[in-house]
């Protein structure tokens, strides 16, 4: 499946302390951008895990052509600029498709940083999230530059919406991974409430309209900030909340248990093939889970990914088990039902079976 990697762009280019021609850039001081196509000439033949945050993450995850990158900026002519020069390289370079995005208010002096820049980053977010599922792309969250309360609202979001987010510092190679986390969260709870959410949302409400509405129900206290102009608004993590309610799906659970017991679901003796080094308790180990069904030899899961849905309405994966060139394709039958629980059972064996 093809992804949506929105990536959220700092300075690190501009401010990176290595031999780049414009090092020392600094903004503070007053400093003008640095010519563009100085910049993009760098760029083109630049190290990309030295370049930048965000170039480092995403060669580390192998952003590819099948790809849509998304990168959100902050409201700056920094901000814009580094996403500029970084949507010219990956457009060019990379040859993937690229859209930028400015988040309004989102910005170093912008009074209204916490109101509406943050808010800005929610609304975007989640928007990008559905559209992405809507085009059939996976959306992920490539946490990497911009402001700290940036990187700390994507990873919320990347809790309520079931989004895997991805960090890696410029210095380092590791990716660090926030899983999809199988967690319900009580999205009726804010639902309930949508004629508030929808009230306070619609026009500006005074602190004392707001006030009275909030005496029936003074858990939505925590989501409701005093502005210094008499009104009241959803502050971020309100408009966080109600926003991913609207957006979230329904969540796959997991399949029931196959009805099969373990020493009856392999199928693999009677077919003679290749079996490399190891197969066998791989195989056990296949039989062992609980949703699986049956396992047998399968040439359909030669190709694309080493895990991969062969038949996501009958919840059937394609497993490849052993070294590159000497694999044993499997087809694992379990009873997954539609594709969100066959993709639930398939994240599974990707990340925590060692496939």
């Amino acid at each position: 499946m093809s992804r949506t990697l929105i990536t959220t762009v700092g300075t690190s280019l501009l401010t990176n302390p290595d031999s780049r021609p414009w090092a020392g850039w600094n903004a503070r001081i007053g400093n003008p951008l640095p010519d563009q196509r100085t910049v993009d000439d760098w760029l083109a033949k630049s190290d990309l895990t030295q370049a930048s945050a965000e170039t480092n993450t995403l060669n580390a995850i192998r952003v590819d052509r099948p790809d849509h990158l998304k990168l959100f900026h902050s409201d700056t002519p920094e901000g814009k600029y580094c996403s500029a020069r970084l949507c010219r390289y990956y457009r060019e370079i990379v040859e993937c498709d690229v859209t930028e995005c400015r988040l309004d208010a989102l910005g170093y002096t912008h009074p209204s940083f916490a109101q509406r820049g943050l808010r800005a980053l929610v609304h975007e977010a989640v928007k990008a999230v559905v559209e992405s599922r809507s085009e059939g792309r996976e959306p992920v969250f490539c946490a990497t530059g911009g402001f700290k309360a940036e990187i700390a609202f994507l990873n919320l979001i990347g809790v309520l919406l079931s989004v895997e987010v991805l960090y890696i510092h410029e210095r380092f190679r590791e990716v660090v991974r926030l899983p999809k986390l199988p967690l319900e969260w009580d999205t009726e709870w804010v639902l309930q409430r949508r004629n508030f959410f929808e009230w306070i949302d619609e026009e500006p409400r005074t602190s004392a309209e707001v006030a009275r509405r909030l005496r029936a129900d003074p858990e939505l206290h925590t989501l409701v900030e005093r502005a210094p102009d008499g009104y009241s608004y959803l502050n971020a993590a309100g408009d966080l909340l109600f926003s991913a309610a609207r957006a979230a799906g329904p969540r796959a659970v997991w399949p029931k248990a196959a009805s099969l017991p373990p020493n009856q679901k392999n199928r693999l003796s009677r077919v003679e093939h290749h079996r490399p080094r190891g197969w066998k308790p791989f195989v056990n180990r296949l039989c062992r889970v609980d949703c699986v069904e049956i396992v047998a030899y399968d040439d359909e899961a030669y190709g694309g990914n080493r895990v991969k849905s062969i038949d996501e309405s009958r919840g059937i994966l394609g497993i490849r088990v052993g070294p590159v060139g000497k694999e044993l394709p499997l087809r694992v039958e379990t009873t997954a039902r539609g594709p969100a629980q066959t993709a639930l059972v398939r994240e599974f064996f990707e990340r925590g079976f060692g496939c």
